[in-house]
């Protein structure tokens, strides 16, 4: 089939030499038609801003002229930069430096420029904002560390101030911060004999006990342990959220360090009259106890006056207070809840001990009589005094 027969026309060849872009002579040269701009009206070309005194007016861009190339939005940034009167036009670029009226095509890639600067720096603002705002690990926010520290100290004052309240004596003053003096009123200790230690408060010596708490601590440094508390009746917790409950030293550590002296030499010497008394009968570990002067005066007076009622069997004497120092008196003995020499069944021989100790002189009435039962089974008597204990011994 001939070429006239695949569409009635004929393809036109095009001839090696155009394709190599040289010219032909089969084909006319053929040239460029010379771009002629004039100033009628009618041409596209867009009108550029008054030129300022001094300067040659700016003549407008071409519509036809193409996409603003990326040196024009650089020379117009570097344009702006400047007054007004140092922009001065690039020979051969029209409209470049002008200001006033931009063209559309210039307007958008200014537009796209910024656009793409505020992206970026929106994107650094926020991830600046994610970094500073995350909260760090072991954090409040996610339970962490400092949580689990406000719970420990909650869980530590709790247990220090029901100690606090059962132990200690009321009618003393105690002096702790807001918080503790708080949980005090709580578990029931008279808030009329509380002191609220603050940032203006002196050191507590008109006070009998302080609770050493961190804000304590914070107050007055390490000034309370050595000069005017030296003794601990009890701890609780350790580290940050660790209590100490201290006995005030009035008139320093040193007068107390001697009265304290003084007072277990007297209570060696009554401990040792009390084991002579006929009446009275005391385990090894009590005996010990009582010739070494590390009981409590009022026990010691307590049970001399009991045992002229009625026999008296001691099994040990003890200290509820955890962690206490060295030498603070033992607040409580234990008793054996019968007596072969009393002649009595063991519900009379308690309830008689109890009537009687709860009539005696209120210088060394027990401040509380319980049944408790010892790890071995036996159940005795406690006798208990409160905190803190004098150091001297006093009374008949």
């Amino acid at each position: 089939m001939g070429d006239e027969d695949r569409g009635g026309q004929l393809p036109q060849r095009v001839p090696d030499a155009a394709r190599a872009g040289l010219p032909s002579s089969a084909e006319p040269e053929r040239t460029e038609p010379e771009r002629i701009v004039t100033t009628e009206p009618g041409p596209r070309a867009e009108p550029g801003p008054p030129a300022p005194p001094g300067h040659p007016a700016q003549p407008g861009r071409p519509a036809n002229a193409g996409p603003v190339a990326e040196d024009e939005v650089t020379e117009w940034l570097r344009g702006t930069a400047r007054p007004r009167s140092a922009v001065s036009p690039r020979p051969g670029r029209p409209g470049a430096g002008s200001v006033g009226t931009m063209p559309a095509g210039r307007f958008l890639a200014l537009m796209a420029v910024v656009l793409v600067t505020a992206f970026s720096a929106g994107s650094l603002a926020v991830l600046a904002v994610r970094h500073f705002t995350r909260p760090s690990a072991g954090g409040p926010a996610n339970g962490g560390a400092s949580g689990a520290l406000a719970r420990q100290e909650a869980a530590v004052r709790g247990e220090a101030a029901a100690w606090v309240a059962q132990q200690v004596s009321h009618g003393i003053i105690v002096s702790c911060d807001r918080t503790m003096c708080a949980a005090l009123r709580a578990h029931g200790f008279p808030a009329r004999d509380l002191l609220v230690l603050g940032p203006a408060s002196p050191d507590p010596v008109n006070t009998a006990v302080v609770v050493e708490t961190a804000a304590v601590r914070g107050l007055f440094g390490s000034s309370l342990a050595a000069a005017w508390a030296p003794a601990v009746l009890a701890s609780f917790g350790s580290g940050p959220a660790g209590i100490t409950v201290r006995v005030i030293a009035a008139h320093g550590a040193a007068a107390y360090q001697t009265a304290l002296a003084a007072g277990l030499a007297a209570r060696e010497t009554a401990g040792a009259a009390l084991l002579k008394d006929r009446r009275i009968t005391a385990l090894p570990l009590a005996g010990a106890q009582l010739t070494s002067g590390q009981v409590d005066s009022r026990l010691l007076l307590a049970l001399t006056a009991l045992a002229r009622h009625q026999p008296v069997s001691i099994v040990q004497f003890g200290n509820t207070g955890p962690g206490a120092s060295a030498g603070v008196p033992l607040r409580f003995a234990e008793l054996a809840e019968t007596d072969r020499a009393a002649h009595l069944t063991r519900a009379a021989y308690v309830r008689s001990a109890r009537a009687y100790l709860s009539a005696v002189n209120a210088r060394y009435r027990p401040a509380s009589m319980t049944t408790v039962v010892l790890p071995g089974g036996q159940a005795v008597l406690r006798v208990e005094f409160t905190a803190p204990s004098p150091l001297q011994v006093s009374g008949p």
